[in-house]
């Protein structure tokens, strides 16, 4: 009696969302009639199961499978959390974590990397924005969801895994042995003076103190002599929708839209604004950096400064991530990560697939992708003739300043 007790009480659970809930656009008799057959073949398979599978399987570990189903049908992005994920979710925003440092995604239902983690074993392996990971301790990563792919690369420091990727442009699966570390973020670096009057920061995600860290390092090269700045976003993967409000406001006049947010039906709109006078003077000219593995939050940055004529964009097409995710509390620690809205930047441009492209393309090499990362995890200014990317920002600056 017990199995066909859960699966009466789930039945009951999606009648009261189908048919009694709260539904804006309300639910006609012919859906009604269309869904109720599915819900009762759904109860049907779950007791077939309880009843007859080879092993005891627990009703309620049928029933998350269910919901996390259902929810990673969705997109890419959206997530039934249960407790244990939860947990794992909140320590991901302290900044701090165990594993190899790549943060990932499902993309054409193929684990993607966004971008490796700067100082990380997957950054120092060489792993690139766009690969795409095949094969996870020998085993296929065919199928897996996202938050099943973490689980596989994560684990204690000292320990292993090995990983085979595709990566466009090679004829072989390339293999990987990744030794996992303690991950510790930090977000802003790189601090200097690069050229002469032109300061140079990076900003490897935006988490919470990433705001206080750029406001001191802005201050420091307004001190040391800088008449224009470099801001270096390449191979961030983004992070919190208000650190990168926050950073857009250091630069922006007050009162300039930064980016807004809309949701389905033009619900959850949201506009928002710079709150505050830049620090950065208005006459001080900004590049900013981007690459394919610059995304979300960091799109947000480059398109506002884009948009608004305050910033000229340099690199490479980024990754394009511009939906919104609500996390929505259920009962007994359980959550929901679901997909609310997408970012527009200032011009009404979606990011969500597209990206931000640059003002000024600056394409590279493989052997030059190697240059850059070995120049970003070793930064020393004298090294510049490394870098395509920051050498044409160099002189795109110069020549600025030269033409007035």
């Amino acid at each position: 009696m017990k199995p066909i007790k859960y699966v009466l009480g789930f039945l009951l659970f999606f009648s009261l969302i189908f048919f009694i809930g709260d539904n804006p656009r309300g639910n006609t008799l012919a859906e009604k009639e269309e869904i109720y057959p599915h819900l009762e073949l759904l109860a049907e398979v779950m007791a077939t199961i309880q009843q007859r599978y080879v092993k005891e399987v627990e009703a309620k570990k049928l029933i998350d499978s269910a919901l996390e189903g259902m929810v990673s049908s969705l997109d890419p992005y959206s997530q039934f959390m249960t407790p244990d994920v939860k947990k794992e979710f909140d320590v991901d925003t302290k900044g701090e974590l165990e594993g190899v440092g790549m943060v990932i995604t499902l993309q054409d239902n193929v684990i993607t990397v966004i971008s490796p983690i700067e100082d990380t074993p997957a950054f120092r392996a060489g792993i690139e924005s766009g690969d795409k990971i095949l094969e996870i301790n020998g085993e296929s990563a065919k199928g897996l969801s996202t938050w099943e792919a973490v689980k596989k690369l994560r684990g204690a420091p000292g320990t292993k895994v090995t990983i085979k990727i595709w990566r466009e442009g090679e004829e072989d699966l390339l293999p990987f042995e990744l030794a996992r570390e303690t991950i510790h973020i930090k977000s802003v670096k790189d601090v200097n003076i690069i050229s002469e009057g032109i300061g140079y920061v990076r900003i490897t995600a935006f988490r919470e103190d990433t705001i206080k860290g750029l406001e001191e390092a802005i201050t420091k090269l307004l001190k040391d002599g800088a008449t224009s700045v470099i801001l270096d976003l390449r191979n961030n993967p983004g992070g919190f929708l208000d650190s990168s409000i926050q950073v857009s406001d250091l630069f922006l006049p007050k009162g300039e839209l930064i980016v807004y947010v809309k949701g389905r039906n033009g619900e959850d709109e949201r506009k928002f604004y710079a709150q505050k006078e830049p620090l950065l003077p208005m006459n001080d000219a900004i590049v900013v950096l981007v690459n394919e593995g610059s995304a979300s939050a960091s799109e947000i940055v480059a398109g506002a400064l884009k948009d608004s004529k305050r910033a000229t964009i340099i690199g490479t097409k980024t990754f394009g991530k511009g939906c919104v995710q609500s996390i929505i509390d259920l009962d007994e620690e359980y959550a929901l990560r679901l997909t609310t809205a997408y970012y527009y930047i200032p011009e009404g441009i979606c990011i969500e697939g597209k990206g931000i492209a640059p003002d000024i393309q600056v394409e590279i090499s493989k052997g030059e992708k190697k240059q850059i990362r070995e120049f970003l995890a070793g930064y020393k200014k004298e090294d510049i003739e490394k870098d395509p990317q920051l050498k044409r920002a160099v002189e795109y600056l110069i020549e600025k300043k030269k033409n007035g």
